[in-house]
């Protein structure tokens, strides 16, 4: 099993306290809502964006906001196009398997069949590469250890990090993935996805509205020399766990900020029942509803279902469209 060696030095674990500090005020300024989905939204395309950009890709990222509404965009590179699609459903896959207690190498290669189809510079997908490269000025491990490397790194991922804060234990996984470089092309967009899955899982980001992806790429070159650093230059671990520590620290402070500017802390907390949570939950997927699909979604009576949506129309969550008998309903993000 892999076994990282490093030190916490004071001032990464100063950024670890305001790290903490600043996450507890982002989870209780979300008015008790399992999500929030225009956050939700925006971190999948600023996720798509940066992780993709960071490798080439040339999307704006209001083409980007338009694939995930499943427009077509034109004037870009087909490859390019594909990059940021598939990143948006790399992004999707792991929000649906956030829970999922075990990484296999299946998924980690089920993973990178979804970020590069279409999008590669060559090489097998979802496949191990069979081959040496260099990634810069770094040469990759050789490839016939690749087998033996991930499965070291995958054990670790299951059981060695367990009692690690998931701000390092993302760091640490980003980090022996590169180094490893398993894969022919599209190893840094995995390695990032596989970060983020790594948040999730640990219940760090249960909200799915952080996007460090969108940090790594305005500070790209940071980024890259700290790579670096501790991958030719041989700088101790110490180093990269600081530098991810303070861009996981940007995040959430941006974050916070954006939450700030819609005024949602502004509002009265409210608990929810199970019934309003998923309704909550259909209207993510489905967008609008009228009255008697919610009763149908919540299998309960009209009546029931008005008396469901009250608390939600009061608090400005669910607000109504059009007017009478053809009145739907919507979250109020969604609608805007």
């Amino acid at each position: 099993m892999w076994n990282p060696v490093y030190k916490v030095n004071n001032r990464t674990l100063g950024l670890l306290e305001k790290i903490a500090d600043l996450r507890s005020k982002i989870q209780t300024s979300m008015i008790k809502l399992p999500w929030i989905p225009s956050l939700v939204r925006d971190a999948v395309v600023r996720s798509a964006h940066g992780s993709t950009a960071i490798e080439g890709c040339t999307l704006s990222v209001e083409a980007v906001k338009s694939l995930l509404d499943g427009k077509k965009v034109f004037g870009y590179p087909e490859k390019d196009v594909n990059m940021a699609k598939n990143y948006i459903s790399a992004i999707q896959w792991l929000i649906k398997n956030e829970k999922k207690p075990v990484v296999f190498e299946k998924d980690i290669l089920r993973l990178h069949k979804i970020i590069v189809t279409d999008a590669s510079d060559g090489g097998p997908i979802g496949m191990y590469r069979k081959e040496n490269v260099r990634a810069g000025i770094y040469s990759a491990s050789d490839w016939h250890k690749v087998s033996f490397l991930m499965k070291d790194l995958i054990e670790w991922l299951n059981i060695g990090s367990k009692e690690i804060p998931a701000v390092f234990s993302a760091a640490l996984l980003h980090l022996q993935f590169v180094n490893i470089h398993p894969f022919r092309d599209g190893n840094g967009r995995c390695a990032r996805a596989l970060a983020t899955w790594e948040l999730y899982r640990k219940g760090f980001d249960t909200l799915h509205i952080f996007s460090l992806d969108e940090i790594l790429l305005e500070n790209r070159s940071m980024y890259i020399k700290n790579l670096q650093r501790v991958q030719v230059e041989k700088y101790p671990i110490d180093a990269w766990l600081e530098f991810m520590s303070e861009a996981t620290l940007e995040t959430l402070g941006r974050i916070y900020n954006r939450i700030l500017s819609t005024g949602i802390i502004t509002r009265k907390p409210i608990s929810l029942t199970t019934r309003q949570i998923k309704l909550l939950q259909v209207f993510r997927e489905r967008g609008i509803l009228n009255i008697r699909d919610i009763a149908r979604t919540i299998r309960t009576t009209v009546p029931g279902a008005h008396y469901v949506l009250k608390p939600l129309i009061k608090q400005g969550v669910v607000v109504r469209i059009g007017k009478y008998k053809s009145v739907k309903y919507t979250i109020a993000s969604i609608g805007k």
